[in-house]
């Protein structure tokens, strides 16, 4: 990417976290009461969440992982390049929930 792009995705990478609780809050309707998150070898469930656990799940790891990924910089420890790990980490996220959200939308 140019360097212009990673400008304006570096500038603008707190709109990831919105962006994925926005989603999560247009999807709350269509979203099943318990919602399976950790299951055994054998299919056997051993974690749900509630709905309302699950919207805020995702946003709230993409602010942790911003976090972790910038205090290193704020303490004068090594750059890291330019936003590229916040970005990754954002929209892999991101992605990580639309995929979730479809799976659980689609029972």
């Amino acid at each position: 990417m140019s360097k212009r792009v990673m400008k304006y995705f570096y500038r603008w990478r707190w709109m990831f976290p919105v962006i994925t609780f926005i989603i999560n809050i247009f999807a709350y309707k269509y979203l099943p009461e318990s919602i399976p998150l950790q299951r055994d070898a054998f299919g056997n469930i051993n974690y749900t969440a509630s709905k309302l656990e699950f919207i805020f799940f995702i946003p709230i790891l993409q602010l942790f992982s911003y976090i972790a990924i910038k205090y290193p910089q704020a303490k004068g420890k090594k750059k890291i390049f330019y936003g590229t790990y916040d970005i990754a980490t954002g929209v892999i996220l991101l992605l990580f929930d639309i995929l979730l959200l479809y799976v659980f939308i689609r029972k």
